[in-house]
């Protein structure tokens, strides 16, 4: 019995130490997790002092955004996009965003790529060969755009998000 009373007052401060650390852990602030949002990009204000919006089913939420991504974001007014980020009170936070359909019709959003002569699209999923692709669209190799339509015989819409880096 004494033994059994001794083992155990010797494991006990062990414990104790070891839950307390594992507390300290746990108390320790955790990252946001990531959520998404889908609706239609709306610019409020001048052009001194703007706001990009989104407008779901559920009502409309600012959207802050870095300056890289407001710029995309602005040429995005209309178009139903699905936003990535942090929920905050009354904005949400993005991180990255993909366009999903313009007027209606559903479009793939990535960069424009030359591959010997013959322009795809590549995406977060692989490159999407373009089979009849608009003239213009030639000079966008390197820019994010959204395209609709057929894209393996076209005819195909665009729209830039972002312009191709320098």
């Amino acid at each position: 019995m004494i033994r059994r009373l001794l083992i155990i007052a010797a494991v006990l401060p062990l414990v104790a130490a070891t839950t307390n650390c594992h507390r300290a852990v746990q108390t320790a602030p955790l990252a946001a997790a990531q959520d998404s949002m889908r609706g239609i990009v709306s610019i409020t204000g001048t052009s001194f002092e703007q706001s990009v919006m989104l407008r779901t089913d559920k009502g409309t939420i600012a959207l802050g955004v870095n300056a890289a991504d407001s710029a995309a974001l602005s040429r995005m007014g209309g178009i139903d996009v699905r936003v990535f980020g942090t929920r905050e009170l009354n904005r949400f936070r993005v991180t990255s965003f993909r366009a999903m359909t313009v007027s209606g019709a559903a479009v793939v959003d990535g960069f424009v790529r030359d591959d010997d002569g013959k322009l795809s699209i590549e995406t977060p999923e692989g490159r999407l060969a373009l089979g009849n692709p608009p003239a213009p669209l030639r000079n966008l190799v390197g820019a994010r755009v959204w395209v609709g339509g057929p894209l393996a015989t076209g005819p195909n819409q665009f729209g830039l998000i972002a312009p191709a880096a320098r």
